[in-house]
């Protein structure tokens, strides 16, 4: 099947201004850039999100489809004379959708190198970024992400989730069976599951091995936290 690449940058946009902060020198605001997009996607397919950096926010519904929210500001607050061009800004750091099938999906975010903007002390070009993502709850799920917070609710297929420094939370649904393999080199380790801990000096691992059918779960952090909780069925959301 012919690739089909879907731009989420630029497909809507909202600005919005939040209050003066320095009324004395003129008023500065926070420029915040909002995207949305909707791909149609099989259930039971694989959802590989790459290089993402910021929150992530993904949870599980019952649609045939992914919904994409990206919300990106500059780190910093802008005057009114210069906020058309911090609105560019943001546009250093573009998010794409590639569906390889209508069951294979890619979200890979990437970052201008090269540009005056670019934050001098990093990689992430100045911009905050935050990602809402709706995918369908039996999706298999490959998150490579850099920095920030990953939060995974309501999905109960396999998940892959990697970071290099921040926090990885995942809520599983209690009435489904796991593999889990989670490992911290720096950081805190939490389970809600039965199975085996082992705590280092300044990291820590668990593992629960169970047969098949059962879901994989796999989780790395390089420095931050892991944490593993179980939802009760009660607490699983009705069909949308």
């Amino acid at each position: 099947m012919k690739h089909k690449r879907l731009a989420v940058l630029l497909v809507s946009s909202t600005i919005v201004m939040t209050a003066p902060l320095f009324a004395e020198s003129g008023n500065k605001n926070l420029i915040e850039v909002s995207n949305v997009q909707t791909v149609p996607f099989q259930p039971g397919g694989a959802i590989h999100l790459n290089h993402s950096y910021g929150e992530v926010n993904i949870e599980g519904w019952d649609r045939p489809e992914v919904e994409i929210t990206v919300i990106k500001a500059p780190d910093d607050l802008y005057a009114a004379k210069d906020q058309a061009e911090a609105a560019k800004h943001v546009e250093n750091v573009k998010v794409t959708v590639d569906r390889k099938s209508d069951g294979d999906l890619e979200i890979s975010t990437a970052v201008s190198h090269f540009s005056r903007w670019t934050h001098p002390f990093g990689p992430m070009g100045g911009v905050i970024m935050q990602y809402r993502i709706h995918v369908p709850r039996n999706s298999k799920l490959v998150i490579h992400h850099d920095n920030g917070e990953v939060l995974v609710s309501q999905v109960v297929g396999d998940i892959e989730a990697t970071g290099d420094h921040g926090d990885i939370v995942l809520i599983l649904s209690e009435t489904e069976k796991y593999s889990i393999d989670a490992k911290s080199k720096v950081g805190t380790l939490s389970c809600d599951f039965e199975g085996d801990f082992k705590h280092g000096m300044i990291g820590s691992r668990y593992s629960q091995t169970t047969p098949a059918p059962a879901h994989r779960i796999y989780v790395r952090m390089g420095i931050g936290g892991i944490e593993i909780k179980g939802s009760p069925a009660y607490a699983q959301p009705a069909t949308q």
